[in-house]
């Protein structure tokens, strides 16, 4: 019996016309196990973003632009009604309403408290009922807890926790409940291997107004005051009389029905998601130095791509650049699985090459290559399409349209404050002008040694309203993709910077890896688009070739010379 037709089989015996099956766990918005992957065992799935309901008739896949492609290739269409919809409870429950569904399980360890209280009050006519997992794949895998250094955090565990107890002194409350994974790493200045690309320790943290911290997970081995899950029932249920604070919009909608009806239940900001955003001194120096190392690795890869592309495969690249990238100072893991899409697997978004699509390379056509590194002192994401021999005319018009694109979000100088949403449109509107779009955010925010996908901000139509301030840390990505032929995006990471005029931002550029000139239309750029990318290309050589050896200098050179 298959995953879907169980889930059909409790349907029934639970009275339910649905059911709906999240991508995540307790640990809401961070990285999961191959083995927890939720929407995987259901219908084979493997992206890391989209929700499912299973109906007894039919079962829809919600995925936003980014896993379109890849969820029509990797699901039974006979099995699986993909839609190309953000994957939300609301757009869930806007599919079963024509179907006159009423009645909905979930998980409530998997929606925050903030959407179901959305949902229940929108959907009021529907019955939601919390039947937990019915695939079996919560977290129960342990964890080795690491510190980390002041040398790369640069501000103590103590001096954060005291930050939180003056908020918690200010609104008269007595705990704050900190949910988010990447919150308690960054609090607590600790780490984690047990998720492959993400270094953050998967705990809560219970945090009193006197400053005594208590983590609560899977088998947590530390010698930090620590519980299991059973133990964090046990308190959440004896809290008592208290004020207890924390984020409804990343806390499991389950915590409120853990806590007995006499605790005060306070809705405030996660303070540690705005704290990390703004890098402190030392952890934007780790960062470019983060960078500078990232940059050989993936230079000295893609010189040795220049040469020995023949006969090699999407995950011979994969291999080759774990090799370089493992080298560097301080590297601890990738920050993401590398994206090398050749020829048509590079219009497929988030494509990730398996022994089932490995391509093998050839003239002709395009590599996209998106990666990334964990490094102890920073985060590194980065993306570069190359031409592997002669390009199209087609090809280098629509690289050279993403590089106007990138460079003009790249160079813009704005108002502290401004959001990212405002800011998405530069960039867009680049490619707008060519009758073309892309499905996925300009940017995103990057952690400093965590995930390298890191709130408040984003730069989206959709997304974040949430203002940029000075050091914070965001990619800047556009693209093309064309179904069946390449797909092309350029990114690098930014941080935000004091202008020259007083209230004023403007970006400096992390990344340090050429852009392939054989992909540029020198005159389809402005004078100062092509200062920029001469200065870039100076700044790449400058910083890099010192690490590189004869032959590999002499590429660099090359590649990083003036337009």
């Amino acid at each position: 019996m298959t995953a879907i037709e169980e889930i059909r089989k409790k349907l029934k015996a639970e009275n339910l016309g649905a059911y709906v099956i999240a991508h995540g766990n307790r640990y809401i918005g961070q990285d999961i196990l191959d083995s927890e992957h939720k929407l995987k065992k259901l219908c084979g799935f493997s992206g890391s973003a989209g929700i499912a309901v299973v109906t007894e008739n039919t079962t829809y896949l919600l995925v936003d632009g980014r896993y379109e492609l890849q969820a029509r290739q990797e699901t039974d269409s006979q099995e699986v009604t993909v839609m190309d919809l953000l994957p939300r409870f609301k757009n869930v429950c806007d599919l079963l309403k024509p179907l006159e569904i009423t009645t909905v399980g979930y998980d409530a360890w998997c929606h925050t408290v903030a959407e179901m209280e959305f949902i229940k009050r929108r959907y009021f006519d529907m019955k939601f009922v919390d039947t937990g997992d019915w695939l079996g794949t919560n977290t129960k895998s342990g964890a080795e807890i690491m510190e980390r250094g002041i040398e790369f955090s640069g501000q103590s565990r103590e001096e954060k926790i005291a930050v939180v107890q003056n908020m918690l002194k200010d609104q008269q409350a007595d705990y704050y409940l900190f949910t988010s994974a990447d919150s308690v790493s960054w609090l607590m200045n600790i780490y984690a291997s047990d998720l492959p690309y993400s270094p953050v320790v998967r705990a809560y943290a219970l945090l009193a107004k006197n400053g005594e911290v208590l983590l609560y997970g899977d088998n947590l081995k530390t010698d930090l005051p620590s519980g299991n899950w059973q133990e964090f029932a046990a308190r959440m249920a004896k809290l008592g009389e208290v004020k207890l604070m924390y984020d409804a919009h990343n806390a499991p909608e389950k915590i409120k029905a853990s806590v007995e009806a006499e605790t005060k239940l306070i809705k405030a900001p996660d303070i540690c998601q705005m704290l990390k955003a703004e890098k402190n001194a030392t952890e934007l120096q780790g960062m470019k130095n983060c960078h500078i190392r990232d940059g050989v690795a993936l230079s000295k890869c893609l010189c040795w791509l220049d040469e020995n592309y023949q006969g090699k495969t999407e995950l011979d690249v994969v291999e080759k650049l774990h090799e370089f990238r493992a080298e560097q100072k301080y590297f601890f893991s990738e920050s993401f699985a590398t994206i090398a899409g050749f020829a048509e697997n590079g219009a497929v978004v988030h494509y990730q090459p398996s022994e089932k699509t490995n391509k093998e390379l050839k003239e002709g056509s395009l590599l996209l290559l998106d990666s990334g590194g964990q490094y102890l002192d920073g985060t590194t994401d980065v993306t570069r399409t190359v031409v592997l021999g002669k390009p199209t005319e087609e090809m280098i018009k629509d690289f050279t349209s993403v590089l106007k694109a990138h460079i003009a979000l790249a160079s813009t100088v704005f108002p502290s404050g401004t959001s990212g949403m405002k800011l998405d449109i530069l960039a867009r509107s680049q490619l707008w002008t060519e009758g073309v779009d892309y499905k996925h955010g300009t940017g995103h925010g990057v952690a400093c040694f965590g995930n390298v996908h890191e709130g408040p901000i984003s730069i989206s139509s959709g997304g974040s309203d949430y203002g940029f301030k000075s050091n914070m840390i965001t990619s800047d990505e556009p693209g093309v993709y064309k179904e069946n032929a390449y797909g092309i995006r350029t990114e690098n990471l930014l941080y935000t910077a004091e202008s020259e005029y007083s209230g004023y931002l403007k970006f400096n550029i992390l990344t340090k890896v050429p852009i392939d000139k054989r992909l540029i239309d020198k005159y389809m750029l402005s004078a100062g688009e092509q200062m920029w990318l001469n200065n870039y290309h100076k700044d790449v050589y400058d910083c890099l070739a010192p690490y590189m050896n004869e032959k590999e200098e002499m590429w660099l050179k090359d590649v990083c010379s003036p337009l």
